[in-house]
């Protein structure tokens, strides 16, 4: 699919977009929260899947629910995805609460 796009401010330049008509990847997204000085903080972990055209794994992501997270609970985004990926490779914990990561 290709668009042709006219924008204010660019009527004498030529711009191409392009999208592909099949999904490059899926994504998965779980639920979950931080609990920090009693107070929830939740967000989505998303987790895509597949592999980009060299084999390479897509980034895994989080996004808060809502645009008020303490500073000191944005900064525990690495720590989130380290123990998401430490779960989806460890195949022992199968009688782990499948809830808590």
């Amino acid at each position: 699919m290709i668009l042709k796009l006219k924008m204010k401010k660019m009527e004498d330049k030529h711009l191409k977009v392009s999208i592909n008509k099949e999904p490059s990847f899926t994504e998965v997204w779980y639920e979950g929260e931080v609990v920090y000085n009693g107070q929830e903080h939740r967000f989505w972990l998303i987790h895509p899947r597949g592999k980009d055209l060299n084999g390479n794994e897509y980034e895994v992501d989080v996004r808060w629910f809502f645009q008020k997270v303490p500073r000191e609970v944005r900064a525990m985004i690495p720590y989130i995805i380290d123990a998401f990926k430490q779960k989806a490779h460890d195949s022992t914990d199968s009688a782990r609460d499948p809830k808590s990561v």
